[in-house]
């Protein structure tokens, strides 16, 4: 019995192992006469005693309403969907259009670029009055910085509080910088020499805004040319170009001296113990008048 049962074993043995090279033979072959199998056995779906795993379905894209809530302004005001959207369109020109079909990241990046907008459009800065530093114990004011900053930039920006702490540092730095000088000044000069750059500062001033005609610069050097001939027949006449800037600044110190002696009230006091007849007055106006007049 148990031979027979043995010889049943391996004709069962041998017969599944030829059903089972000619399945596989036939397998192969189908391969090799179908051009457009990739040339690969899919062998997920085999397995012994396992179900067939069941195929992935695809889900749609769902995207919120336009009237959705993303996030918040830095006041607390709602950031709607919609604006994001019209963010998008114009950034990408309208190759994107909706919010929810970019990742959570960028999403987020999206956000974070309207609340920096929005903070900018509805920014409100400390009044021109408030002090915004102090060098030495000296206060800087902030119209001072606001209208550096407006100059210095051409009018794009025009409030100090827009800047960053280090943008603040740096200009703060450069508006100290006279107040810094002036103080050391203060300490190291004399006030003679304070008066003399006061005085110079002011007639600069007044040079500036003085006005002088070519008129005038051209009957002055006629005068000048003419006393010189007068005097020396001979004399070497430089040209008129050569002598035009001499020639406009005596003018203005002499319209500057007229202004300043018209209401002053110029007192000469007498030498009580000059006696009378030791200078003859006419002359000594003689021989200053014939001092020249030249000036620099």
């Amino acid at each position: 019995m148990k031979n027979i049962l043995f010889i049943w074993g391996l004709a069962s043995i041998f017969l599944v192992s030829s059903l089972s090279a000619d399945a596989l033979k036939n397998s192969l072959n189908n391969i090799l006469h179908q051009k457009e199998s990739a040339g690969m056995v899919n062998l997920n779906g085999v397995g012994v005693g396992k179900k067939p795993k069941p195929a992935i379905q695809k889900t749609a894209h769902k995207s919120r309403p336009a009237t959705a809530v993303i996030g918040r302004y830095n006041d607390g005001k709602p950031v709607y969907k919609k604006e994001a959207n019209r963010y998008l369109k114009k950034v990408t020109k309208g190759k994107i259009k909706d919010l929810d079909l970019l990742p959570r990241k960028q999403r987020l990046m999206v956000l974070k670029d309207l609340q920096k907008m929005y903070a900018m459009k509805h920014f409100k800065g400390r009044p021109s009055t408030a002090i915004i530093a102090t060098v030495n114990g000296q206060e800087i004011y902030k119209k001072e910085a606001d209208k550096y900053l407006n100059i210095a930039t051409k009018g794009t920006v025009k409030d100090f509080d827009r800047l960053d702490k280090k943008q603040r540092l740096v200009l703060v730095k450069d508006l100290a910088r006279p107040i810094l000088v002036a103080q050391e000044a203060e300490k190291e000069i004399t006030s003679k020499e304070k008066e003399a750059i006061f005085s110079q500062m002011w007639l600069e001033k007044q040079r500036a805004q003085i006005p002088v005609s070519s008129e005038e610069m051209l009957a002055l050097y006629e005068a000048k040319k003419a006393k010189a001939l007068a005097d020396n027949p001979a004399a070497k006449i430089p040209p008129y170009i050569s002598l035009g800037k001499s020639l406009k600044n005596e003018i203005i110190e002499k319209k500057i001296m007229q202004t300043l002696t018209k209401d002053a009230k110029i007192v000469i006091v007498e030498d009580e113990n000059l006696s009378t007849g030791i200078t003859d007055s006419n002359k000594t106006l003689e021989k200053l008048d014939k001092i020249p007049n030249i000036k620099g």
